[in-house]
């Protein structure tokens, strides 16, 4: 942290005379910067509805105090309301406030993570951004996302089966939270069903450790909108449980009283 001991004082009792923080209009940020070596830049909003915004400024005013080395100038641009941020164009992307942005020689090398906590903190984030930019490191090449591999019948079942125990859990709950005197038995009939289903239960659980991939997420989706229309039609057709409205403490009964008929 590059403070000087006179500025390691000032921060201690807080009475030194404060640097002059020029207040810009949004259209004055670019030439401002431009006309300088290291800028640090509060974009903030006087709008009584930002409540981040409150005391943002103080604390900023504060760190301008404190001798530094590179040198810094200190300049604020503010607008209302708050959500109406400005177009800087190609200068800098501001998606919030408040937020403090480093500049050197009218190039933007990143920001200070919000509202600033407090002096020090503010100023150890800017000398952070000033050591490593991170408006200025090197975009990193995609890396190739692989292609998923084709699930075999076996592993195609398990995942079912892992799809069906969510659905069946689910119910459980929704049913349980309706009507609490029959919860105990609904979970055990879960239970019941996942004992009789274990070993490709658990090969689900191993497939989806290891197939966590978007690409195998995308081609397992399938899967589950098939299991979902195989449950559905067990339910209406097989049960005669309609779909519309919540479900009847007979609904959810003969739900769970039939779950080893499941096809």
């Amino acid at each position: 942290m590059r403070w000087s001991i006179l500025g390691v004082g000032c921060l201690l009792v807080q009475a030194c005379v404060a640097a002059p923080v020029t207040e810009l209009k949004p259209q004055e940020l670019a030439a401002f910067v431009a006309r300088h070596d290291y800028v640090v830049v509060q974009m903030t909003s006087p709008d009584l509805n930002c409540g981040y915004c409150k005391g943002a400024d103080d604390t900023f005013d504060r760190a301008a105090a404190l001798p530094h080395e590179p040198k810094l100038v200190y300049a604020r641009v503010q607008w209302k309301p708050w959500r109406e941020i400005p177009d800087f164009g190609p200068l800098v992307r501001v998606y919030g406030v408040p937020e403090q942005y480093v500049f050197r020689n009218g190039k933007a090398l990143g920001g200070t993570g919000g509202r600033p906590a407090s002096v020090a903190g503010l100023l150890a984030q800017v000398d952070q951004v000033i050591a490593d930019p991170p408006f200025l490191r090197p975009k990193q090449e995609p890396v190739a996302e692989k292609p998923a591999q084709p699930l075999s019948d076996a592993e195609r079942a398990s995942v079912k089966l892992g799809i069906r125990r969510d659905f069946l859990t689910a119910v459980s709950s929704a049913c349980g939270r309706l009507f609490p005197a029959h919860k105990a038995s609904y979970d055990g009939a879960v239970q019941s069903w996942g004992a009789a289903n274990e070993a490709g239960l658990k090969q689900a659980d191993m497939l989806m450790l290891t197939r966590s991939s978007r690409a195998d997420a995308l081609a397992m989706r399938p899967l589950a909108e098939e299991e979902k229309r195989t449950l559905q039609a067990w339910q209406t057709g097989k049960l005669g449980i309609s779909q519309q409205g919540a479900p009847t403490m007979a609904d959810c009964d003969k739900f769970y009283n039939n779950l080893a008929g499941l096809p």
